[in-house]
């Protein structure tokens, strides 16, 4: 297990963290300084849709930490692009829900 792994290690369980706490306690916790500019509509379902996308993210963190031992560099390659498809999609969701106004 080389220091690779072991920092993609701890970067997914942080991602799983922050998923799990933007689940419960709503998305307002992580975002502490933009309440003043930017409320969310509904706190519940953005935090738990938002929450979820990051735990998504964090699994595929610790898959490619993981998968990237035995296939190398293409696994990287293509968490890459699945990472930015989950960070659009969070931006989309946080877009969608200031449509709900």
């Amino acid at each position: 297990m080389g220091i690779e792994t072991g920092i993609g290690l701890i970067i997914g369980v942080f991602l799983i963290w922050v998923g799990y706490i933007a689940r419960t306690k709503g998305i307002i916790t992580l975002l502490a300084g933009f309440w003043i500019t930017w409320e969310p509509v509904n706190n519940e379902k953005l935090g738990n849709s938002v929450g979820i996308l990051f735990i998504i993210l964090g699994v595929l963190a610790i898959l490619t930490a993981i998968f990237s031992i035995w296939f190398g560099a293409v696994v990287g390659k293509i968490s890459a692009i699945l990472a930015l498809i989950d960070v659009i999609v969070i931006f989309i969701v946080i877009g969608l829900d200031q449509m709900g106004r």
